[in-house]
């Protein structure tokens, strides 16, 4: 169950430069798109992008994640493949993957992180002091671009796993030790 198919062009908790709607080109079909870059560790959040359209899928690890998940081998980036079977579907019928990057909104070919350099550090007002992109689709920033059908929304799904997960249940067995325990 999916929270979101498109978020605002905006989230809260994010410096100004990931709040806003920068300007992009595509190096396939040469046309403009607009973006918002969101830097995972802020987000508290690991993100994948669809294998066919390219939606962002950002997962929060501010909500509640099962004993069973996989372990993350790190925090605040693209997701662990081992993750890629616990995502829903995206909306389009495509996946969400580890490998996976964001696309162009007009032509659907992937984005290249080496090309979205130029504009992403031309966009940036941090560059003067020492900032720069990481040149790939797999790090602490991530991209959502904007949907073309509905525009000022981002191509993103919040929280897309397949099933929502319940807290675990304590065995009879821990109840009746707990009952018994004299440490209280």
């Amino acid at each position: 169950m999916t929270n979101s198919t498109h978020g605002p062009a905006w989230k809260s908790g994010y410096d100004e430069f990931m709040n806003k709607l920068y300007a992009g080109d595509c190096e396939h079909c040469s046309r403009n798109y607009r973006y918002s870059l969101w830097h995972s560790g802020f987000g508290e959040s690991a993100y994948a992008y669809c294998d066919t359209c390219g939606m962002l899928a950002t997962c929060s690890y501010r909500r509640f994640f099962p004993a069973t998940m996989p372990p993350s081998s790190s925090n605040y980036q693209v997701i662990d493949e081992a993750w890629e079977p616990l995502l829903a579907s995206c909306p389009c019928g495509g996946s969400f993957r580890a490998n996976a990057s964001p696309r162009c909104p007009h032509c659907n070919q992937p984005l290249s992180a080496e090309h979205a350099t130029a504009h992403i550090e031309k966009n940036s007002r941090v560059i003067g002091k020492g900032w720069r992109w990481q040149r790939n689709w797999t790090g602490i920033y991530c991209m959502a671009v904007e949907d073309p059908v509905r525009p000022g929304t981002l191509r993103q799904v919040l929280d897309p796993f397949a099933r929502p997960w319940e807290a675990p249940k304590r065995s009879p067995l821990m109840r009746l030790t707990q009952m018994l325990s004299f440490s209280r």
